[in-house]
């Protein structure tokens, strides 16, 4: 960004800022910051703003809504009201007539003052009143589609998950219970781009998967749009696709749209739904091939289209990770991809390779964004459970009895007033968000004191970030970290590089220092850490004097 003149700079920010608005909005908005812009020659706050991942400029400002409580409720009342004739609410308004300007004026003639118009078209995109608005006056049946709709490659991308019917295997706690995949899939092409087994459709599931796939295929520099379902892990989707763009969308290039489905429409996700019924299938496949481990079958109830049949689920005593590992999955997708099938598209029956057909159209783009891996893995923290907490002016969280310190990304909030916003909580370390739907990640904290916790077995996800790797340097050099304290010379400009240059500087003055002090462990160890801070401080040209200097020399 540093790199780029100042005109390039503003359309980039320009585009970043608008490129979730559509339609009269999305032209207002890019009018009015080209207008500024041509008339300052300077990029507007806002513009700036959304280098921080702000795009919400007025809750920044701390500047309340331009409707109040009141006049929002009244508002989606009589909205409601009107689109039914038995409602004694308000009077029947025919469709065509059912129009924002219309309630406009009668809201200022009921509340005898001025309300914001474009306030109350906003109101009605966050509170869904569309559906309300275009109510039809008589009720026709939709017609029945027979076909699905031909689309391109890459212009619809859909995630779901499909829970099997047939077999139970064992979870961590030594539960029968039934494993499910989640899939994401092409539409255009009907290519599988990535499926994995799993327990639950759990946020850190689907971001999981999610960033597999980004890893794993090039993406176009063009629009395109993706589809999760509605479960809550897949809704998670929309922090990280959010933050995938303000950080790689640029103008007429590289964006991912979200279109997530509608609530109870399967037809949303038909082609998907479509590809489950041959999953279903492949149960039996894995059943067969671990015949060895099964332990019993029993006999359960299943319900299509409102009659009960009777199944029989089959116990495997395997475990989620065996399953993973026998490669079956991939065996599968392959199969898929690399075969020919019959699609029906506008009433119109084709066949083709799901694999070949992806791969010219790959084969006609000039250039591709493909992400690395230190990229994607950043991914990874918008996984975890989140929770409502408050940033306080000081930037510090109480959470769970546990004071947390802001360690990253202070600059974002004030210093003059708390700060809502939603957290997860990782080992002894918060992952802090933006409270919103598709709120980014805009810093992390970590505890005033470390946990007491048994190392984990496996690797973890989120890799440490370079006050973590200070800690544990630190640590390794037998000191005693006072947290609040290091986290207060951090922000004053302490890098990873300048501890490093410190211990080796004065290594040897250490030891000596150490041999000095007649103390027990954890004494000598603190005031190891207190001439180690004099020293950072000293290295960072500074007038601060720690809070441990009034306690004098431990001897």
């Amino acid at each position: 960004m540093d790199d780029l003149t100042i005109d390039d700079r503003f359309h980039l920010l320009l585009h970043k800022k608008i490129m979730n608005k559509t339609g009269s909005a999305k032209r207002r908005s890019k009018k009015y910051y080209k207008d500024q812009y041509k008339r300052t020659g300077i990029i507007p706050a806002p513009l700036l703003l959304v280098e921080k991942g702000i795009m919400e400029g007025r809750k920044c400002s701390g500047r309340p809504r331009a409707i109040d409580e009141q006049t929002k409720r009244r508002f989606i009342e009589i909205v409601k009201a009107s689109c039914e004739p038995s409602s004694q609410g308000f009077i029947f308004i025919t469709q065509k007539a059912r129009t924002i300007k219309n309630y406009h004026y009668w809201l200022e003639q009921e509340l005898g003052r001025p309300i914001s118009l474009p306030a109350l078209r906003r109101c009605v995109k966050r509170e869904n009143l569309k559906f309300y608005l275009e109510k039809e006056d008589e009720q026709d049946q939709a017609p029945v589609i027979h076909a699905f709709k031909s689309v391109a490659v890459f212009a619809l991308i859909q995630i779901d998950g499909c829970k099997f019917q047939y077999l139970r295997i064992r979870d961590e706690h030594g539960n029968w219970q039934k494993p499910q995949v989640i899939e994401i899939f092409d539409t255009g092409s009907r290519k599988m781009f990535i499926l994995d087994f799993y327990f639950t459709e759990s946020s850190l599931n689907s971001v999981d998967l999610f960033t597999r796939f980004l890893l794993s295929t090039p993406f176009p520099l063009q629009k395109i749009g993706i589809r999760p379902d509605q479960a809550k892990g897949f809704l998670n989707l929309q922090r990280p696709i959010n933050a995938i763009n303000l950080k790689h969308s640029t103008p007429q290039g590289f964006y991912l749209a979200p279109d997530f489905s509608r609530v109870y429409s399967p037809k949303d996700k038909a082609h998907l739904e479509s590809s489950h019924r041959s999953l279903h299938n492949f149960e039996i496949r894995i059943i067969k091939a671990f015949e060895d481990r099964i332990v019993k079958t029993v006999t359960e109830y299943d319900f299509k289209r409102g009659k009960k049949e009777k199944i029989t689920v089959t116990l495997l005593d395997i475990s989620l990770q065996e399953l993973r590992s026998s490669t079956m999955l991939s065996e599968y997708r392959n199969e898929h991809n690399h075969t020919q099938h019959y699609f029906t598209e506008d009433g119109v029956v084709s066949a083709w390779v799901p694999a070949q057909k992806f791969d010219a159209f790959l084969s006609t783009l000039a250039d591709t964004l493909n992400f690395t891996p230190d990229q994607v893995q950043e991914y990874m923290k918008y996984g975890y459970n989140k929770i409502k907490a408050t940033v306080s002016k000081n930037r510090t969280i109480r959470h769970d009895k546990r004071d947390y310190y802001v360690t990253s990304g202070a600059d974002k909030f004030s210093k003059h007033k708390s700060t809502p916003v939603k957290i997860s909580r990782y080992k002894d370390k918060l992952f802090i968000f933006e409270p919103g739907e598709d709120g980014i990640l805009l810093g992390e904290a970590i505890a005033k004191k470390p946990f007491d916790r048994p190392p984990e077995p496996e690797p973890s996800p989120v890799p440490p970030d370079e006050l973590d790797t200070i800690i544990a340097l630190l640590e390794k050099h037998n000191m005693a970290v006072d947290r609040p304290v290091l986290i207060e010379v951090y922000h004053k400009g302490l890098t990873l590089a300048r501890v490093a240059q410190v211990l080796d500087h004065n290594q040897s003055r250490y030891a000596d220092y150490i041999k000095k002090i007649n103390q027990p462990d954890n004494r000598r160890n603190q005031a190891l850490f207190n001439a180690f801070m004099l020293d950072c401080q000293k290295s960072l040209n500074t007038n601060h004097v720690a809070t441990y200097a009034s306690h004098g020399d431990i001897t």
